[in-house]
């Protein structure tokens, strides 16, 4: 086994939670040559990922174009295996167009769109509850039956660190001290932290509040507002790794700003109101959800239809309780009991 082809076209956070499969296959298969294809955005993310040899960018905007400038792209190597970490139509038409000796993906129970799986050769089952990390753990497996469950790392440049650091001090932090970070999230998403939960948890260290391209809109009357603009997602990865540094936090629903500061090394807690944390929670931090009896949990709809709104997710330290994800622990091989 000399190639192999990992397609992973979105969602940020999904991408990100797959990395660990990826560096676990490399730590197996060091001689190995391993190609990710992903959307255009999330590419930067996999810059100085251990164990990527290329990267193949995928515009999902293209149409029939875009798709035939990939398989022109992959059918330039040939790939033993080529592994469907996704799930869908278009990631399991991605792998059938590299041409690999081999292509497998997840059983149907455990894809976005169950019938994909006819452009495979083979899928992998599993009995646990579908989650992107452990997917992809799984289907490395089948290349490496060796390889072990890992966290996802991103690093970040030395100049990249530097430039956040100098963002960070004009806003008033001291990036030598702990401080937290609060992912913030359009509160048209059911998955954001409700207001009264931001202020609720922006206490007792120095607070950033990071906002995204998608909420350039939105007003925080309380706390230091950090905007990140769009293409700007490794700015991520380097405030991540300065939480980590100093021992600070990152406080945010199950979104991909999230993911990606968590897997840069930070510590963190992740809210999941009535969602299911078994299903997305990152492998690193600790899940949270709405203490107590919800009616409507667990909860996968993207509009909610509570009465009373999105209550689920107005949380504050003392209604948020700790859960097990379920997921393996950080260096598991083969099978047990997780």
């Amino acid at each position: 086994m000399n190639s192999v082809l990992l397609v992973r076209l979105s969602a940020m956070g999904d991408l990100v939670q797959s990395l660990g499969s990826v560096q676990s296959l490399r730590a197996a298969r060091p001689d190995a040559r391993i190609t990710v294809v992903t959307q255009q955005p999330w590419a930067p993310l996999l810059e100085h990922v251990d164990g990527i040899d290329k990267v193949v960018r995928f515009d999902r905007r293209g149409g029939l174009s875009a798709l035939w400038q990939v398989r022109r792209e992959l059918r330039q190597e040939r790939f033993d295996v080529a592994i469907d970490l996704q799930g869908n139509w278009k990631s399991a038409l991605i792998t059938r167009l590299a041409r690999a000796t081999t292509r497998i993906g997840m059983t149907a129970e455990w894809r976005q769109e169950p019938r994909s799986k006819l452009l495979l050769q083979r899928t992998v089952a599993c009995a646990a509850t579908p989650h992107p990390a452990r997917a992809a753990w799984e289907l490395v497996k089948q290349v490496a039956p060796e390889a072990a469950f890992c966290h996802p790392q991103l690093t970040a440049t030395e100049a990249e660190l530097a430039d956040e650091r100098v963002v960070l001090k004009t806003l008033g932090i001291d990036c030598d001290a702990p401080f937290r970070v609060i992912v913030v999230t359009d509160p048209a998403d059911p998955r954001a932290l409700r207001p009264t939960a931001v202020d609720a948890f922006a206490e007792g260290m120095p607070t950033v509040l990071l906002l995204g391209p998608g909420e350039q809109g939105l007003q925080q009357a309380n706390g230091i507002v950090l905007r990140h603009q769009r293409g700007e997602v490794r700015r991520m990865i380097a405030l991540g790794a300065l939480v980590a540094a100093v021992g600070g936090e990152v406080l945010g629903p199950d979104q991909g700003a999230t993911h990606v500061l968590l897997a840069a090394g930070a510590r963190g807690r992740v809210f999941f109101g009535s969602q299911d944390p078994r299903r997305t929670s990152p492998p690193s931090a600790q899940p949270f959800v709405a203490a107590g009896e919800l009616a409507c949990r667990p909860c996968r709809a993207r509009q909610c239809s509570h009465p009373d709104g999105v209550v689920c997710m107005a949380l504050a330290p003392d209604s948020a309780q700790a859960i097990d994800a379920g997921l393996p622990p950080a260096g598991a091989v083969g099978a047990g009991p997780w």
